[in-house]
């Protein structure tokens, strides 16, 4: 039986429609708070993911501003909640399988761990090749590969963080 309101389940339908248009800015508008006071009244909110909450939180803060967004950047927005609309329903209704939101949750915490396990200077170099437009899943193998060979050679990766470093041979 189906626990979310037949609010949120309207505004899905609403968001549905073929292309983003007036009925889905209005729609939009709404459904950042109505996804929230679901996951409230339910008890699902305090065992949410917190990249589910923040998901929510954004689409409630940001939803009202979709009225004004150009065209391109509203069919991107819209898509973006369609999912977690779907992801929200799925979970107040008491999960039968994975979603796709939550596949990519767990990728996205699999990359921001390995991230997070560069060394100093490596990582803000891996984000700044993200920033301009790399994939991040293959510049962070990319970086791991690299930080290996230079262990490999002797070379502490470590070395980026201070000014100065030495290879092996040079001891």
């Amino acid at each position: 039986m189906p626990e979310t309101t037949s609010e949120l389940r309207a505004l899905l339908y609403e968001l549905r429609g073929d292309t983003p248009d007036d009925l889905v800015r209005e729609a939009a508008a709404r459904v950042g708070r109505v996804m929230h006071d679901d996951m409230t009244r339910l008890g699902v909110w305090e065992t949410a993911a917190p990249i589910d909450r923040a998901a929510v939180l954004w689409a409630m803060i940001s939803g009202p501003g979709l009225a004004t967004v150009s065209e391109a950047r509203l069919a991107e927005d819209w898509r973006n909640l369609l999912d977690l609309v779907r992801h929200v329903i799925g979970l107040c209704d008491g999960p039968t399988h994975l979603s796709p939101r939550h596949i990519q949750s767990r990728d996205s915490d699999e990359l921001h761990g390995r991230l997070q396990r560069l060394p100093e200077g490596w990582r803000q170099e891996v984000v700044r090749r993200i920033a301009a437009g790399a994939n991040m899943a293959s510049t962070i193998a990319d970086a791991q590969m690299a930080i290996n060979r230079l262990r490999s050679r002797g070379i502490d990766p470590a070395a980026a963080a201070t000014p100065e470093f030495e290879t092996a041979a040079d001891r």
